[in-house]
């Protein structure tokens, strides 16, 4: 009996095996070179990958049989296979850029050219190519994107439709559909936890309003990032890129990329990667000393204090802190100051005094923030089929990042082992997709690089001491008969004694406590644990509909603020609020597939705020023989709800409160603070005074200014500060465009042209205010219950608190622009293309109450030309860009970007034995430093060589 089960096995086997027929090929690429890494599919569901010398072998069970061969960034073969006899030879074309397949803009697959939105795209071939220094910093190359140098490791994309900083929480990055903000700031710091470079399959970009697919905050844009598949692509992959990077004063210091990505396809049910990076260079110094009218201020006139005796640097913090000097006198003489000889300081000695501002001497950005950065990311993911190749896959994936960084916000944060993980489990099939993350970052040794100055500057002198003798060393010296500038340097000697010098024993310890005593504390060491839940999912109904594709959808977000009362008002316990939106999308072709209508529409609920709702309508129409022309026109709306620090932010800065605004955030922001006029007496204050008992803050300018000439306050100079609680941006958006390829004195063109108008309402701002500690700013000249408490009186004696408060503005904001971007192969197959943008605001307001923040240069020209072979194996690249001079606004400062024009370039040369690939390349070569944010770090030139091995 057992022999004959045995005999049976046998058979079975052997007949399994005589019925697998071994086709073997080969694989080449326009040149005749043999083309390794194509995936070769065929009808019946097996799929191989072609080696080193563009050979596959793979099993079929029958013929005929069809074959598809495809690689990203090249046009698909189909081969139909009759025999075993059948040649075999497949040469794969380069794919015109208006060929290649997105998803982004449709949520379905769909050419560039037929694309019904404005859409960029990058693959691994273009990141090959590329001469910037990393795949990430290459994306500036694109039509109408920009980066913002946060820092040497930190790049910030923004687009061209206007208002990007820093801060940008315009625009949204995803990772597998993965979002990469830091919860606490609720935007991407670059490529923080994003992919290695090596496991990039594709990024594309939407450069305009994107909400009704991708919800709240996709108002400006959305980057997404695919990476590859370990049942498509797997191997071991490395690189290893070093060299140097050179600044005027700074010198030259050396910085290291090295990063692999190891997959394997264990079975066709169960697959896996892992990927990791490790970057250190050092910074982008910041030096710039300009002189500002303070925090967020504008630029004017100085270089120091000898040039200005209130001088606030851009990069020196502790300076911030001063005070008028004619108040400095009054003070002192309210309170029977003496002079040096024993007399008190005769009446309305404050009169006859210089008539400016007076501030510590602060620390530079470089004797108080680490100035190294290093990064390590790590990530895996399981791939799991559990019923084979075309049926549902289940990923659980994770990514961790350990990083020493500094990140340019509204002030300059020396991060240390800042911690980001993010886990995710998600299950998809060839129309669904469900997935669920969640994401947290732990601040680790992070330290406020402004704070820290003032910490220093307090502590080893208070500032109340510090003005006080400065006050009466000016006096003093004047009624001996010295010069006003006389008076100053004098007064400045005698406060200026006992200061902690960088570098000394004294000087590093004080950095020390203010690295690590808490901003609640009066410190300058942030602490937060910030997280986030998300969910969402799409049903793409077409397997169930002919008539159109419809697609239906929806998301939830639930935050977790834990700041302990750092940065958010979470003093007694974590902070939750949600969201959520869903939404439904119908596509419908006519005319022989010509004309596409898409309607979208999508509703969002957030904890805080009235239901949004975001409707979307596209036509685009093909026109030529081959559809070469595909003209379009479309509107969209999008929404940007307030981040969790415009809603719950309560966070002292200096002499400024910085303070969120939604209704129960007014009732849970206390601060405690001195009376300036008797410190003695400590003042209370909540949200709720701010936002209900307050003056605007150039009300009180001018009031001051009035007083201090000596005349009678006059409280009608002063106004009441008229308030709304937080709410929604929203922004409609009207766009033209067209793509299309022409044949042009025998060159093949392709065209990318697009217009927009947009219209913005609710725009989301800041305003400032003076909160006084007393009295009703209705009747500021009324005492509360006993004389010299009136809230004019208040103002006058400086007893008032200034606040910055997240808020709309009722003024309405257009933004316009169009951008053309063209690709051709001259000379014989030099790739060359270039864009060109232009983009503009209006505010349609007699008096503007807000800083509009466009932040865009209104002209940007871009060029390209390359070749990947210009002989055997060897190629270049060559990137220009230029933009001309603009105005950029934000909390940090005001300030000009110059004009610029930055080339990068490099040289490659293949080993194809060896599977890899040497490249010699360098950044901005005309060795002119600049700046993409003013106060950042002033950027200089790179140069790298790297070598990347694929296996």
């Amino acid at each position: 009996m057992v022999r004959k089960v045995l005999l049976l096995l046998f058979c079975a086997v052997n007949f399994t095996l005589l019925a697998q027929n071994k086709l073997s090929g080969l694989v080449f690429d326009e040149y005749l070179e043999p083309f390794p890494g194509a995936t070769i599919t065929s009808s019946e569901g097996t799929s191989v990958i072609s080696n080193i010398d563009g050979e596959f072998t793979i099993n079929v069970k029958k013929f005929p049989v069809t074959l598809n061969v495809t690689s990203v960034g090249f046009q698909s073969e189909i081969v139909e296979v009759t025999s075993m006899s059948d040649d075999l030879n497949v040469i794969l074309k380069e794919a015109f850029v208006l060929d290649q397949v997105v998803i982004s803009a449709s949520r379905t697959p769909e050419r560039v050219m037929e694309s019904p939105v404005t859409i960029e795209r990058i693959d691994g071939k273009y990141i090959k190519r590329t001469a910037s220094p990393n795949f990430y910093e290459s994306l500036s190359n694109l039509k109408g994107i920009n980066i913002l140098g946060n820092s040497f490791s930190i790049k910030i994309i923004t687009s061209n439709r206007g208002f990007g900083n820093t801060l940008n929480n315009r625009f949204v990055q995803l990772v597998d559909g993965v979002d990469q903000a830091v919860p606490i700031f609720d935007y991407s710091l670059g490529n923080i936890i994003g992919l290695n470079e090596l496991d990039v399959k594709n990024v594309e970009i939407l450069p305009g309003a994107a909400s009704a697919l991708y919800g709240a905050n996709a108002f400006n844009g959305i980057l997404l990032m695919t990476s590859k598949n370990p049942f498509d692509d797997h191997g071991v992959s490395t690189y290893f890129k070093s060299g140097v990077t050179t600044q005027e004063d700074r010198g030259a210091y050396a910085f290291y990329d090295v990063g692999a990505r190891m997959a394997y396809k264990f079975s066709e049910h169960f697959a896996a990667k892992a990927n990791i990076v490790y970057t250190k260079g050092e910074e982008w110094h910041a030096r710039d000393y300009r002189n500002t009218s303070g925090q967020g201020g504008r630029i004017i006139s100085g270089t120091s204090h000898a040039d200005d005796v209130g001088y606030d640097g851009v990069n020196i913090y502790g300076d911030e802190i001063g005070f008028n000097l004619r108040d400095i006198i009054r003070s002192l003489e309210n309170r029977g100051q003496l002079l040096p000889n024993g007399q008190p300081i005769p009446a309305g000695s404050w009169l006859n005094v210089d008539n400016v501002n007076v501030s510590r001497v602060g620390y530079r950005e470089e004797n108080l923030l680490d100035l190294d950065t290093k990064t390590l990311n790590f990530s895996t993911d399981l791939h799991f089929r559990p019923w084979g190749k075309n049926s549902a896959e289940i990923i659980l994936g994770s990514k961790l990042s350990l990083s020493d960084n500094l990140i340019h916000a509204s002030n300059r944060y020396s991060q240390r082992q800042g911690f980001m993980e993010q886990y995710k489990l998600e299950v998809k099939g060839k129309n669904y997709f469900v997935r669920g993350y969640y994401t947290e970052n732990d601040a680790g040794n992070t330290m406020d690089g402004r704070l820290a100055g003032i910490f220093i500057a307090n502590e080893w002198k208070d500032h109340a001491t510090y003005f006080g003798e400065y006050g009466v060393a000016y006096l003093a010296s004047i009624f001996t008969g010295a010069t006003n500038d006389q008076a100053h340097a004098f007064a400045r000697q005698v406060s200026e004694s006992g200061r902690l010098e960088p570098g000394t024993p004294e000087y590093i310890a004080s950095l020390n406590r203010a690295k690590n005593t808490p901003i609640s504390e009066g410190g300058a060491k942030l602490i937060d644990q910030t997280g986030y839940y998300h969910a969402d999912a799409n049903w793409n109904l077409s397997d169930y509909f002919d008539f159109a594709n419809i697609q239906v959808g929806g998301s939830f977000r639930s935050y977790a603020l834990d700041s302990q009362g750092q940065v958010y008002t979470d003093d007694d316990g974590v902070l939750r609020h949600r969201l959520y939106g869903v939404y439904a999308q119908v596509q419908k072709k006519f005319k022989d597939d010509r004309l596409k209508l898409t309607a979208t529409a999508r509703f969002d609920k957030a904890r805080n705020f009235e239901g949004k709702f975001s409707p979307r309508a596209t036509l685009s129409y093909a026109v030529g023989e081959r559809r070469d022309h595909n003209f379009r026109i479309g509107f969209q709306t999008a929404f940007r709800n307030p981040t969790s620090q415009d809603q719950y932010l309560g966070l002292q800065l200096g002499d400024r409160v910085f303070l969120g605004t939604v209704e129960e955030n007014l009732t849970r922001e206390v601060t405690v603070t001195p009376y300036r006029s008797n410190p003695a007496i400590l003042a209370t204050l909540t949200g709720e005074n701010a936002f209900n008992n307050s003056f605007t803050a150039e009300s009180v300018d001018a009031f001051l200014a009035d007083v201090r000439l000596g005349n009678t306050p006059d409280v009608s100079l002063l106004e009441k500060a008229e308030l709304e609680t937080i709410r929604p941006e929203t922004v409609q958006s009207f766009e033209l465009g067209y793509r299309g390829a022409v044949d042009l004195a025998g060159k093949l063109f392709e065209f990318d042209l697009v217009g927009y108008y947009n219209f913005h309402e609710d725009f989301l701002t800041t305003k400032e205010v003076f909160a006084p500690f007393y009295g009703d700013v209705n009747n500021p000249s009324t005492p509360d219950s006993t004389p010299g408490t009136e809230a004019g009186t208040a103002v006058v004696r400086n007893d008032m608190l200034r606040y910055v408060l997240r808020t709309n503005t009722n003024s309405k904001i257009d933004t316009y622009g169009f951008a053309a971007g063209f690709s051709t192969k001259i000379l014989g197959g030099f790739d060359f293309g270039g864009s060109y943008t232009f983009s503009d605001f209006k505010v349609d307001a007699d008096n503007i109450d807000f800083r509009p923040s466009f932040n865009t240069p209104k002209h940007q020209v871009k060029l390209q030309l390359g070749h990947e072979r210009l002989f055997k194996n060897f190629g270049f690249g060559v990137n220009a860009r230029w933009q001309d001079e603009f105005l950029y606004q934000s909390r940090f400062i005001e300030a000009l970007v110059e004009d610029r024009l930055v080339l990068d370039a490099q040289l490659s040369l293949g080993f194809p034995k060896l599977k890899s690939q040497i490249k010699v390349g360098g950044t901005n070569l005309t060795g002119e430093n600049y700046t993409t944010v003013p106060g950042a770090g002033i950027i200089g030139s790179q140069y790298y060589i790297s070598w990347t091995i694929n296996n």
